[in-house]
């Protein structure tokens, strides 16, 4: 996955909760005057609208259209670069089936993962964040997070440069060309099928991490058993900050806090910006291109 924006400085905490304190006492008010109106203009609260729905939970989660109704809409956008790629939904995905002969996944995966990933929502970034984390019984903050560290939220990001001319997408033909696109760093070469819409869709490229860390989280992924760190325990079921780092190295809890480039550091900087919600900080929301 693309190297995240690690290096930004939040505000000073006091000022933020005092900014935040403010907002949620009048956007109390303004949500019962406008609920029959439309959509707010409200960012997402501290700590956003959704929890982990635990292991076991794969089957009772909601499709597309349930996904949709459980989204706050809101007019709030601090990335008006992404409208293009917000409002592109895949007419029909095809992900390419996993051979379970393989015995690298669970044989659900094919199932409750590559088949569900469908792109089918368009909105504002952040209704496509809040969708993508109901339609897989994820926080949205985690989704928040992660989009914040691969782009700084922005679905033209692209990197991860390759020398294989075989792994190159269609209308790259200039070496080294880049594998992994869009918001959330969704790689093509891990996921094929999915490009051109981890490009040139936000919702495709977000669902597909939804997709990863559900089905990691629920114990699927069992080629992660023989990659990673044994120090820190063999992959399983339940820890979702091990998927969340997964999805950067390809590994399971590699490497230290302090070790570029690799879970354990990625899982780190995540559970930081998690705390610390950039995207409510108005230095964030000023860089709205």
């Amino acid at each position: 996955m693309n190297r995240g924006a690690y290096g930004r400085t939040p505000w000073g905490l006091i000022f933020v909760a005092g900014v935040l304190a403010a907002a949620v006492g009048v956007y109390g008010l303004v949500l019962v005057v406008r609920a029959a109106d439309g959509p707010r203009s409200a960012p997402p609260p501290p700590g956003g609208y959704l929890g982990l729905r635990p292991v076991g939970s794969y089957a009772q989660l909601p499709d597309d259209a349930g996904a949709a109704a459980e989204v706050q809409y809101s007019t709030w956008e601090v990335r008006t670069g992404n409208k293009r790629y917000d409002e592109v939904m895949p007419g029909r995905l095809s992900l390419q089936p996993i051979d379970s002969a393989d015995h690298a996944y669970d044989p659900r995966w094919n199932k409750y993962i590559l088949a569900r990933i469908t792109g089918h929502f368009t909105g504002t970034t952040d209704e496509i964040f809040q969708w993508a984390a109901a339609k897989w019984g994820l926080p949205d903050d985690l989704i928040r997070t992660i989009a914040y560290m691969e782009s700084d939220w922005r679905q033209s990001n692209y990197g991860d440069y390759v020398q294989n001319r075989a792994q190159c997408p269609a209308g790259y033909p200039k070496l080294p060309c880049p594998v992994t696109f869009g918001i959330v760093g969704t790689k093509s070469t891990n996921w094929p099928g999915i490009f051109p819409w981890n490009r040139d869709s936000t919702a495709a490229a977000v669902d597909v991490l939804g997709g990863w860390l559900r089905g990691c989280y629920e114990g699927w992924v069992w080629w992660l058993r023989d990659h990673g760190n044994r120090s820190h325990g063999v992959y399983h079921a339940g820890d979702i900050w091990g998927c969340v780092g997964a999805w950067y190295s390809g590994n399971w809890r590699d490497g230290t806090a302090t070790t570029p480039h690799s879970a354990e550091s990625y899982i780190s900087k995540a559970e930081y910006w998690e705390q610390h919600r950039p995207w409510l900080h108005r230095g964030f929301q000023s860089g709205a291109t």
